[in-house]
């Protein structure tokens, strides 16, 4: 059996947007094309890729496992054509995505990718910001390569590795007073304040919430004395109007790195774990445990 490259790369712009129409325009061909191309890879493969109803279209188990496998040969093809035409001798190329919430995309993630692609320049790497509960879902649709979280993700088909800790204190203006029982937070969906206020004891202050967007909009609120803000304690290195707000207890955050098992992993997907697991803990300021 010999599966048609046209199928496969029909097959793989569907996975990743889960969306006929967009697959058809990526590849410039009709919906209708796309759909008969897919439905002839089921035919060969006898078994369906996805499973659609009137509001969204899923991807089957065997689905996942053809797209792992589209994503290898993808790799290996693109490291192959590199190597053969590459007149620098060890220098990567490539395109990797690495997707993370803001509190360390800025301070923490581009740091420690930056040697890396300084050394490196004709790696593409697309940095990614979304809150934490958007992150998983792009790596399910093959729209990031990686994922930091600040929690391991309970999954037998990711690959995890512990990169630090975010350590979280509560923090306030060190130039205005500001009110002690308003917090700012990104937004409705953001859980810091709650977790840190409910690992303290019996004499954790109520508070009222402020919503700031991101997080460099909180920090921004909290030098102009608009409240108080639970945040990682690296946030505050060269920071000189925040200060540390005293007679709290410690509160930490697992920082992890996930991406898709694969039974092939490119130089550059090896280099890019290397780099973020042996320097991301510098910038947090923490110790891996």
């Amino acid at each position: 059996m010999s599966l048609s490259s046209l199928q496969l790369d029909a097959f793989l712009a569907a996975a990743k947007s889960l969306n006929f129409s967009r697959a058809a325009e990526s590849l410039f061909i009709t919906q209708s094309a796309l759909s008969q191309r897919i439905k002839n890879l089921e035919l060969t493969m006898g078994a369906t890729l996805f499973i659609r109803d009137p509001t969204q279209i899923k991807i089957t188990e065997i689905g996942e496992k053809l797209l792992g496998y589209c994503q290898t040969k993808d790799s290996m093809e693109d490291e192959l054509l590199f190597n053969l035409t590459s007149k620098e001798d060890g220098e990567l190329a490539g395109i990797i995505r690495i997707g993370a919430f803001s509190s360390v995309l800025r301070s923490v993630v581009i740091p420690s990718m930056s040697s890396l692609l300084r050394k490196n320049p004709k790696i593409q790497c697309d940095f990614i910001h979304e809150e934490t509960p958007a992150l998983p879902s792009l790596l399910d649709r093959s729209e990031c390569d990686f994922i930091i979280l600040d929690y391991p993700m309970d999954s037998s088909s990711i690959e995890k590795h512990l990169l630090g800790y975010e350590e979280y204190i509560v923090i306030e203006s060190q130039e205005y007073s500001c009110p002690e029982n308003i917090y700012l937070d990104n937004s409705p969906d953001d859980t810091a304040t709650e977790q840190f206020i409910t690992a303290q004891d019996e004499t954790a202050p109520k508070y009222e919430r402020r919503f700031m967007g991101e997080t460099y909009g909180i920090i921004a609120g909290v030098e102009a004395g608009l409240g108080r803000s639970v945040m990682p304690v690296h946030l505050l290195s060269g920071r000189p109007h925040l200060k540390k707000v005293e007679g709290f207890k410690l509160y930490k955050r697992e920082i992890t790195l996930h991406y898709k098992k694969q039974s092939y992993y490119s130089l550059l997907h090896k280099q890019a774990v290397e780099q973020l697991t042996d320097r991301c803990g510098k910038y947090l300021g923490s110790q891996t445990e």
